[in-house]
């Protein structure tokens, strides 16, 4: 396993919440593996729903676009 600081570093660089990030050092600290996983598989939850959520976002201006070339 990595060691903490390069574990928070990537955590950050990735967009995880602070509480997250809380989360995942106690496991880290208490040799917690399994809950580690699950808190980093939560943050990549997340950062899908957030993607997902640009996705629309961009799926709705694509329509504006190709709305406004027929007029």
């Amino acid at each position: 396993m990595e060691d903490w600081e390069t574990m928070r570093a990537c955590m950050t660089d990735a967009g995880c919440s602070a509480e997250a990030i809380g989360r995942a050092a106690r496991f880290y600290e208490a040799g917690a593996t399994e809950d580690l996983i699950r808190c980093l598989r939560s943050c990549r939850c997340d950062a899908l729903e957030e993607i997902h959520e640009k996705q629309k976002r961009l799926d709705r201006l694509d329509r504006l676009i190709r709305e406004t070339k027929k007029m």
